[in-house]
C-alpha cells in the first residue's frame, strides 16, 4: 500500500484528498495550466518520476468543471496515457455533467471513452434535490469483484437469477435509498427540452453578468466562462477582494464564495436558483458596484 500512488489535478475537489487519506495512498496534484487544466505533459512527467523512484501509479481523477473556476482536464491527452499505464482514470463531473444534456457541450466530454468511472451529481444543476449522485462504471465487476460478500443472512432466492441488481455488492454501505424515484419525477415533470432550457438559461445569465464585469474598467474576469460560473475580482491586491467579500456577504442581498486561483483571491458569481432571472443578475451587479466603490473609497481614505 506505501507504494500506491494517486494522481489529479491541483485544481481537484477536496473529496478527492479525502478519498486519498480514507485509502490510506499517496495523492499527488498535478500542475495544472494557464487555464487551471490538467496536462499530458504535467502528468507523464510526474509518472515517471514516480515509477524511477519505485512507486505505482493505479489511479487517477480527472474533473470536467472543477469547483474553483469551472476548468476542465484534457481527457484525449491524459485518457491515454492511464489506459497505457493501466491506470483507473476516473472522472469527477460533478457539477458540469449536467450540461452534457446539451449537444452544444458535449465536445467538453470527448475522450470520457477513456474513462474507467464517471460520476455527476443532479442535485447540482439538474433540479434534483439533494442528494442524487450518479455514477457509471466501464466494467461493473471491477467493483462487485471488490466489495462482494455473501453472509447467510444476505442471501436471497434472487441473487443469481440476473434479473436484479443487488447494488449492495457495488458501494460500502449494504442499503440505499431509493433516490432515481426523485429524478425520475424531474425528467417526467420538465422532459429532454425542459432541462435543456434550464441548462441554457443559466449559461445565458453567467455571460450577462460576464459582460457587465468586462464594461467596469475597475474589474477583470479571471478565467474563460463556460457554464454557469463567473470567476472575477477587482484589479488590485487579494486583501481589497477579500474586504469586498466580506462586505457583499455582510449585507446579506447576495452570497459568494471566493477561490484561490495562482495565489489571487477571487470571487466566483454562481447562477444556480431555478428562479433567477437577468433582473436578479442585474441587480446583483449593481450591488456589487456599490460596494466596490465603498471598498475602494476606504482604501484611498
Amino acid at each position: 500500500m506505501e507504494k500506491l500512488v494517486a494522481y489529479s489535478s491541483d485544481q481537484a475537489h477536496s473529496s478527492v484528498e479525502r478519498a486519498g487519506l480514507i485509502g490510506g495512498v499517496k495523492l499527488k496534484a498535478i500542475p495544472s495550466d494557464g487555464n487551471f487544466a490538467m496536462r499530458a505533459s504535467a502528468l507523464q512527467e510526474a509518472l515517471e518520476r514516480d515509477k524511477a523512484a519505485g512507486l505505482i501509479p493505479f489511479f487517477m481523477v480527472a474533473t470536467l468543471g472543477t469547483t474553483t473556476c469551472c476548468s476542465f482536464d484534457n481527457l484525449l491527452e491524459v485518457g491515454p496515457i492511464c489506459n497505457k499505464e493501466d491506470i483507473w482514470l476516473h472522472v469527477d463531473a460533478a457539477y458540469a455533467g449536467s450540461a452534457f444534456i446539451c449537444p452544444e457541450f458535449r465536445h467538453l466530454l470527448n475522450g470520457v471513452e477513456f474513462a474507467d468511472s464517471f460520476n455527476f451529481n443532479p442535485h447540482k444543476w439538474l433540479l434534483v434535490n439533494f442528494d442524487c449522485s450518479a455514477m457509471w462504471v466501464k466494467k461493473r465487476t471491477d467493483l462487485t469483484g471488490a466489495f462482494r460478500l455473501d453472509p447467510t443472512y444476505l442471501k436471497h432466492s434472487h441473487q443469481d437469477s440476473g434479473l436484479i441488481t443487488d447494488y449492495r455488492h457495488w458501494q460500502i454501505p449494504l442499503g440505499r435509498r431509493f433516490r432515481s424515484l426523485k429524478m425520475w419525477f424531474v425528467f417526467r415533470m420538465y422532459g429532454v427540452k425542459g432541462l435543456q432550457a434550464y441548462i441554457r438559461k443559466h449559461v445565458q445569465l453567467s455571460h450577462e453578468f460576464e459582460s457587465l464585469v468586462r464594461q467596469d474598467p475597475r474589474f477583470e474576469i479571471c478565467v474563460e466562462v463556460i457554464l454557469g460560473l463567473v470567476c472575477f475580482r477587482l484589479k488590485g491586491s487579494n486583501k481589497v477582494n477579500e474586504a469586498l467579500l466580506q462586505r457583499i456577504n455582510s449585507a446579506k442581498k447576495i452570497h459568494l464564495v471566493p477561490c484561490h486561483l495562482r495565489d489571487k483571491f477571487i470571487l466566483r458569481f454562481a447562477i444556480c436558483s431555478r428562479t433567477v432571472e437577468s433582473a436578479h443578475v442585474q441587480r446583483a451587479w449593481e450591488h456589487i458596484k456599490e460596494l466596490a466603490a465603498d471598498v475602494l473609497r476606504a482604501e484611498r481614505e
